[in-house]
């Protein structure tokens, strides 16, 4: 009877999960600009045939290694190349993750730190982001998360199950390592060797931790690619992903991804929200029990590991000269877990490590938790947690009504997108009033009931701005795509198009050819290539920023066809003859 209540809980939190992530998820086009690097260079991995090396535009790309690639190119077989293709993956493992957190809480916590863990990662801010986005994020969490808990899992099993629990986070390390690179095993070397030494258990842990069946298939998995790779291109590959992509971001900044020592503080805020208010009681049990050094339970030992978790990623990642707020959400799950083990639930903990079977019988209030024979949680922390998730809360409704006025205010920097397009006041004021009232709501409810008001809340924010989406790509991006898409039209197949004073990835995805970029300092190049491309009897198809169109009014065999949303489209008479062709075809 327990089994099949697990089992009913487990599928509802799936399909909750999935209607999250899933709802409308090829709506929108690819924002710029990592989405559309990946499903283009997924893309050009078949047309190329070139299966080692990814490229993009042409050139190789050694920003990630190749599984992401392989993984939206089956998904390109199963549902055609779209968007909602490139982000299935990221979907998914969202989807998967909810269910590994719901089936860790319930084993080393109990039944309700299990459904919080899992509700409060699912229906946070930035998770619900990057579920939807064709980015490398959530397959990286979903991986390194298995790791570590495969690793806490080895720790503690008899010694046969332990070497399979161990062999299988080297697995999943292995993965994750062909996701992300090298940060695939340090994020579980943070958490399961900081475990390790604070509860001063190196010398028994390592050999649990690292059979040789463990770093020997890490290497068969991991290994061959990095190795054809290698011996593909030399040190180009060196300097691209090791030295630019891994250790230059950590000592210097890249593409302008900077920010001060406490930039992860309000992204934690933020991108855990609503749930950020029941951090400090969380971080300060888990805390509590670090400081004694010891775990008597497996549920100690859990909170050890997702402290460990959180602090390592945290730090590093501020000590970081390149800062993203997707860098610190592998620490999320840690966050949930913590969460669930005593940040918002009332039931009362037990120290023993009676078995799973046991523990079965027992009712919720009795289960095995985290740490007994406590002294309770400061008042402070409890009122500190309310007001961060109280001013986070406001925060974030007063940006949202705050929106038409910020329209307005990134008018003249947005370089014409703004351009003639209303603020889209009702829907911004709709979700700013649904975060207050949420916010409000879950601030004044007690017990239980908090945790349910905040998920309806997020529930209903995700759901609606899911919405909204394809509304905001059509302002910030729309033109772009159906100027590109015309460029694909009236373009023969070797013809580049080109992008003039513009960084846009989704160009090269939407007109799935190659394209020529100039900087807005090269007017002299662009003169020279679009003389020669005419001279040939070529057709030429500009796309640039309005802002930067008069800049082409002096460019011989070039005219303005279209601007519009804070992009323009500039063709040559050839390419006006195959636009008409196309028009009348």
């Amino acid at each position: 009877m327990t089994r099949l209540k697990d089992a009913t809980i487990l599928v509802i939190l799936l399909l909750f999960a999935g209607m999250l992530f899933f709802f409308r998820l090829g709506a929108p086009g690819f924002f710029d600009a990592d989405e559309p690097a990946y499903a283009q260079a997924a893309r050009e991995m078949v047309e190329s045939g070139d299966w080692v090396t990814p490229h993009f535009n042409g050139l190789p790309r050694f920003d990630k290694p190749p599984l992401f690639y392989y993984l939206i190119l089956l998904s390109y077989r199963l549902f055609g190349v779209t968007e909602f293709a490139a982000r299935f993956w990221s979907a998914l493992a969202g989807v998967a993750l909810t269910g590994v957190l719901w089936v860790a809480g319930r084993r080393w916590l109990g039944p309700h730190a299990g459904l919080m863990a899992s509700v409060a990662f699912s229906t946070s801010l930035l998770a619900a982001l990057l579920a939807r986005a064709a980015v490398t994020d959530m397959l990286l969490c979903l991986f390194v998360t298995a790791a570590i808990l495969a690793g806490l899992a080895a720790l503690q099993a008899p010694a046969p199950l332990a070497r399979r629990f161990a062999t299988a986070g080297w697995v999943a390390m292995a993965l994750a390592v062909l996701v992300k690179g090298p940060v695939g095993l340090l994020i579980p070397g943070l958490a399961l060797g900081g475990s390790l030494l604070l509860l001063r258990e190196i010398r028994s842990g390592v050999p649990r931790l690292v059979p040789w069946q463990g770093p020997a298939l890490f290497l068969a998995i991991a290994a061959p690619w990095y190795a054809l790779v290698l011996a593909a291109n030399g040190w180009a590959f060196v300097e691209g992903f090791l030295i630019k992509h891994n250790l230059s971001r950590f000592s210097g900044v890249i593409s302008s991804h900077g920010g001060p020592v406490w930039f992860y503080v309000p992204v934690l805020l933020v991108g855990f929200f609503p749930w950020c208010g029941s951090l400090p009681s969380a971080l300060w049990r888990a805390a509590r029990v670090a400081r004694r050094r010891r775990a008597v339970s497996p549920a100690e030992r859990l909170t050890v590991t997702c402290l460990c978790w959180f602090v390592g990623v945290f730090v590093f990642f501020s000590l970081a000269g390149t800062k993203l707020p997707s860098y610190l959400f592998p620490a999320f799950p840690a966050l949930a877990l913590l969460v669930g083990s005593g940040g918002m639930n009332n039931e009362k903990p037990t120290t023993d490590d009676r078995s799973m079977t046991a523990v079965d019988r027992l009712s919720v209030v009795s289960c095995q938790l985290s740490v007994a024979d406590e002294e309770p949680i400061p008042r402070w922390i409890s009122r500190l947690g309310s007001w961060l998730m109280g001013l986070t809360g406001c925060a974030l409704a007063a940006a949202f009504f705050l929106v038409p006025w910020i329209f307005e205010w990134a008018r003249p920097a947005a370089r014409g997108v703004l351009d003639g397009v209303p603020p889209p006041a009702s829907l911004a004021w709709g979700l700013g009033g649904l975060v207050l009232a949420g916010t409000l709501a879950g601030l004044i409810a007690k017990g239980r009931r908090q945790p349910a008001v905040l998920a309806a809340m997020m529930a209903c924010l995700i759901l609606t701005a899911a919405a909204a989406a394809p509304r905001a790509y059509a302002i910030v991006q729309g033109s772009l795509r159906e100027f590109s898409e015309e460029a694909r039209r009236i373009l023969g197949p070797g013809d580049p198009v080109l992008v003039y004073g513009l960084n846009a990835p989704s160009v090269v995805f939407y007109t799935n050819r190659r394209v020529t970029p100039l900087g807005s300092d090269d007017l002299g190049k662009l003169a020279e290539t679009v003389r020669r491309l005419t001279d040939a009897g070529r057709p030429v198809v500009v796309i640039t920023r309005s802002a930067l169109a008069p800049r082409l009014a002096g460019v011989q065999g070039l005219s303005g066809v279209k601007s519009r949303g804070g992009y323009a489209l500039y063709i040559s008479p050839e390419a006006g003859a195959a636009q008409s062709g196309s028009a009348i075809r």
